[in-house]
């Protein structure tokens, strides 16, 4: 007797390399350790926070030894696959009419509103923002830092915009995380992609053809 094929027996596809799963998770750790760690010196609302980092002086030191690290990530997936990290970009800066038409119907669809979605590559439109937000926000995290770790080695005026810069790069990719971290785990057209993200990185074969609909049918569209 020939049944519905259930969610566990459906077919799946990788969709995440474990290479990219550990930079996501990598990252997205230190992001979160570099945020309170970076609170806590900057306000006394986190005080609270103190106990967990070892004070103040403990938190300074981890918010050092992790921007190292959330700096390190990508360069050593960078030496260690650079054909990945290349095609990646390559992905994220490839933009058409179907990304456009995405990203302007993205908010109707976003409200719950019934709208077609135009047909997508491996990685959408949004994600594709995404990857290219992140990197250019790190990297201005990133120099704002160095400025502000070696401050005596650079000019005054250099050092005082280094402050708002770093302070403006973080609230805005926080915010950013926020909504990431949402539509990932609660939104229904993009929750299977976040949570393949926590496992070996495969998702269902139909939620795959549905939603990125070009990659689906380049990789796999001959074995059907």
């Amino acid at each position: 007797m020939r049944g519905r094929v259930s969610m566990a027996e459906e077919k799946r596809v990788v969709k995440s390399s474990l290479g990219a799963r550990i930079t996501h998770w990598s990252h997205t750790i230190c992001w979160f350790i570099l945020l309170f760690t970076g609170l806590l010196m900057v306000t006394d609302w986190f005080g609270w926070l103190a106990p967990v980092f070892g004070g103040v002086n403990g938190a300074n030191l981890l918010h050092r030894i992790f921007a190292i690290v959330f700096a390190a990530v990508p360069l050593i997936g960078l030496i260690y696959n650079p054909r990945s990290f290349i095609n990646w970009m390559k992905e994220a800066l490839t933009w058409g009419k179907d990304e456009i038409k995405f990203m302007m119907m993205f908010p109707f669809d976003l409200l719950g509103l019934k709208v077609h979605m135009p047909p997508q590559d491996r990685i959408n439109a949004g994600q594709k923002f995404n990857s290219l937000f992140f990197p250019t926000i790190g990297l201005f995290i990133g120099l704002s830092g160095v400025v502000m770790w070696f401050a005596e080695s650079f000019p005054l005026w250099m050092v005082r915009i280094a402050y708002p810069i770093h302070d403006l790069c973080w609230i805005l990719g926080t915010m950013q995380l926020m909504f990431h971290m949402y539509l990932g785990s609660l939104h229904p057209g993009s929750g299977e992609s976040f949570w393949a993200m926590f496992g070996d990185g495969k998702v269902r074969a139909s939620w795959a053809k549905h939603h990125h609909t070009k990659w689906y049918d380049r990789v796999y569209g001959k074995e059907e």
